[in-house]
């Protein structure tokens, strides 16, 4: 099972289930994964009313003690649980502590490069740590809405995560633990378009739809506007194909090197 909560929300917990880890662990495992959103005030998997490479579940902070059986069973990481930010993430964690996680669980907790942001994955990471026997080992850190992908721009744009010697901080993640993994995602407006179409980057990357032939065929019908729109798709396609090459495939190769997926 891989858990992905934070205490504050707006720090792109969705993004980062949906997005990354979802396609991600489709890919591993060849099947629908199965996906449990938490969050009684706000649904955000209800935007992805197209994709194909989960099953979508709600649970509600009422049936907290479900998720007892589900983290025993699964060994071998095919169901995502997207917790909700704020009082949720703590009341799911506080569930979670009274049964431990029995060692099945891959933690990842998602910040932005905002000060907040950091000192609520610190709060996030603590209450782990009274979990999780060797929480090091099975907690990762997604760095949400990097700006570029270069190691040393993304040292300096989330200080709140590595800390800076110029800068006077003492609330990085790296003054509590030492080496913490982690994965930068990168910010791009193709992300937000796939929201809009319902889908994933990954799955529209990977669309068989052959959109230029489909404009050639409009064109030569005299459908201006229907030739627009396959333009416009196929665009769409290509910068979703970049996204993944680009960034998803670099973090699947950093997941590979922390998460153990039994064939």
């Amino acid at each position: 099972m891989i858990i992905i909560p934070q205490t504050k929300g707006g720090v792109g917990k969705s993004t980062v289930a949906m997005q990354v880890i979802a396609p991600y662990l489709y890919k591993k495992h060849g099947k629908k994964i199965r996906y449990i959103e938490i969050d009684d005030e706000n649904n955000d998997s209800r935007s992805f009313t197209r994709t194909e490479i989960v099953d979508k579940q709600m649970l509600g902070t009422n049936k907290l003690s479900n998720l007892d059986e589900l983290m025993l069973m699964d060994d071998n990481h095919e169901i995502i649980v997207d917790v909700g930010g704020n009082k949720t993430s703590s009341l799911v964690l506080e569930e979670i502590k009274k049964v431990g996680s029995f060692g099945n669980v891959k933690w990842i907790i998602p910040l932005g490069d905002g000060e907040l942001d950091g000192k609520n994955a610190i709060a996030t990471m603590k209450k782990i740590r009274k979990i999780e026997e060797n929480p090091e080992k099975n907690m990762l850190f997604a760095l949400n809405r990097a700006i570029s992908m270069e190691p040393d721009y993304i040292e300096e744009q989330f200080i709140n995560f590595f800390g800076h010697k110029y800068l006077e901080s003492n609330s990085a993640l790296h003054d509590f633990i030492k080496n913490p993994k982690y994965f930068p995602v990168k910010n791009d407006k193709i992300i937000t378009m796939s929201r809009y179409l319902g889908s994933t980057v990954w799955e529209m990357a990977y669309n068989n739809t052959d959109f230029a032939a489909k404009a050639i065929h409009a064109k030569e019908l005299g459908d201006v506007e229907s030739a627009r729109k396959y333009l416009f798709f196929r665009r769409i396609q290509t910068e979703a194909k970049d996204y993944v090459l680009g960034t998803l495939n670099r973090i699947f190769h950093d997941l590979d090197r922390w998460i153990e997926i039994k064939k």
